[in-house]
């Protein structure tokens, strides 16, 4: 007789989990007795024995992560909230709730600007993305075995441009799940990293956008470049142009004008260049860093070229446009950059205007008859016309010098060389300038404000002058004495034709004494 002794081993559930056994499970054992008694061949079952499947618990969140070699980096620019992306599974064998917290893991990270944990919903919105349909939490309730959550872990970022705001500043936060059947079962080892990208941006601003200058002279203009972002500039990521136009009034001409860049501040020094961009890069040197200021002086000179109808001409107008941009592209990802100064954005532009102010010299003589020695037509009654005068007749000179420009003349002197036959009797000047005093003279070297100092007058041989001294020396008249544009000098000589001699007639007597005496009456000013 043979006696076999079988062991069934009987589950109540049959389907393999990744998690082992759920929890619950009863593993029901029963011993079977196979005999023949040698009559009969039977089975006999022996009582059943259960084992119940007890409850394992255990948390895994991932990507894991440490203060080192943080799990994940999500990128943000300064003042942007950064997400950090987690997958929470539940590996115990039954349905647990996994308690959440997060918190700072490194000194520039703030646990006030975590924002908390929130739970992705699965349904709507950015499945898998942080979106406003995401539910805030401190736990996830309920999770089944072998199930997983995705959960979003929000940071602010501060605003600004310097300290935690600046570029590659690093935060770094680290969840933490706890099962809430076992408080022994933790993961803790989620580091994540949000940091701040490159926030490319550049102001350029002129105080004085518009500004002239005398012919012969030069001008300068006060720019500044100021890296306004977060972020080291090299020279390659900043380019400086400038776009020129030349007119006077609405007509385009030869652009003539001289301009040069100097630009300091920078850590490669001092740099001059008559290219914007070549300056900029000379002195920006190893970087721009973020808050750094360059100096642009924009050096201005107009064609100096000696000659009344040579050099650069009153009214000639040089606009300079100056642009900075960065030509780096915005991008995200690992290298996140964002460019606020791409070509074309305003805060990048600037216009240096240069209007050239050249004094325009312009004479004009008047004659008219005069009715006697002191009464004469006015200067506006007066006229460029030939008149008709006998011996003895007395006429009147008006000489105006104008300043037709917009910027100085300097040295005027207004002068008539009085004709032969003429016999002058009064001298005056006028002028609408202010601040100074006229003065006459017989040889443009002598000036006296007195004209009845100025001695023996005589037609044919003496040159009468007038002149405005309002600089230098009050003795002379030269460069330090000037007639503002839109200014005039005026001269008014009368006198008497000649009527001495045979066959003369009139009824001028002969002025012996050559001397004249002061009348301005009749003139403008």
């Amino acid at each position: 007789m043979r006696k076999y002794i079988l062991t069934t081993l009987l589950a109540a559930a049959s389907s393999a989990f990744a998690i082992g056994t759920p929890a619950g499970t009863a593993i029901d054992n029963t011993a079977v007795l196979d005999l023949n008694d040698g009559t009969t061949t039977t089975s006999i079952t022996s009582t059943a024995v259960r084992v119940n499947v007890t409850q394992v618990y255990n948390v895994s969140i991932t990507p894991n992560g440490t203060t080192a070699a943080p799990g994940q980096t999500s990128i943000v620019t300064p003042g942007q909230v950064g997400v950090l992306t987690y997958t929470v599974s539940n590996l115990g064998n039954g349905t647990d709730t996994i308690n959440l917290a997060a918190a700072a893991a490194n000194a520039n990270a703030q646990g006030a600007n975590i924002l908390g944990i929130f739970l992705d919903n699965p349904t709507t919105g950015t499945v898998g993305g942080y979106d406003a349909d995401d539910t805030l939490i401190t736990n996830l309730a309920s999770v089944p075995a072998d199930g997983t959550r995705t959960v979003f872990v929000r940071y602010t970022t501060p605003t600004g441009t310097t300290g935690g705001a600046a570029a590659d500043t690093s935060y770094l936060l680290n969840i933490t799940g706890t099962s809430a059947g076992d408080a022994t079962k933790t993961d803790s080892n989620n580091v994540g990293e949000i940091k701040i990208g490159r926030v490319v941006d550049l102001s350029l601003t002129t105080p004085i956008p518009s500004k002239t200058v005398p012919a012969g002279g030069s001008v300068t203009f006060t720019d500044t470049l100021t890296n306004t972002g977060n972020t080291t500039l090299t020279a390659a990521e900043i380019t400086g142009t400038v776009g020129r136009v030349t007119v006077n009034g609405a007509t385009s001409i030869t652009d003539t004008f001289t301009v040069s860049y100097t630009v300091t501040g920078g850590q490669g020094g001092t740099a001059t260049n008559t290219d914007l961009e070549a300056a900029l890069n000379a002195a920006i040197g190893t970087g721009l860093t973020a808050g750094s200021i360059l100096t642009i002086t924009v050096t201005v000179t107009p064609d100096a070229t000696a000659g009344v109808t040579s050099g650069a001409k009153d009214g000639d107008k040089l606009t300079l446009t100056l642009e900075t941009y960065s030509p780096l592209a915005s991008s995200i990802g690992s290298s996140a950059l964002k460019n606020n100064a791409a070509q074309g954005d305003t805060q990048g532009i600037i216009t240096n205007t240069t209007t050239v102010q050249r004094g325009v010299g312009s004479v004009l003589k008047k004659v008219a008859l005069c009715t006697t020695a002191t009464t004469c037509p006015t200067y506006d009654a007066a006229g460029t016309a030939d008149i008709s005068a006998k011996p003895g007749d007395y006429v009147v000179y008006y000489l105006n010098a104008t300043n037709t420009g917009t910027g100085k003349l300097f040295s005027v002197k207004l002068k008539d060389a009085l004709p032969a036959n003429f016999v002058a009797t009064t001298l005056g000047g006028a002028t609408n300038m202010t601040g100074g005093t006229l003065k006459y003279s017989t040889d443009g070297t002598t000036w006296n404000a007195d004209v009845t100092t100025l001695g023996p007058i005589t037609g044919g041989t003496t040159t009468l002058y007038v002149a405005y001294e309002n600089g230098g020396t009050t003795t002379t008249i030269d460069n330090s004495d000037s007639l503002d544009g839109g200014k005039s000098l005026q001269m008014k000589i009368v006198g008497y034709i000649r009527n001495t001699g045979t066959g003369n007639t009139g009824t001028a007597p002969d002025n012996t004494s050559g001397n004249v005496t002061a009348d301005s009456t009749g003139l403008s000013y």
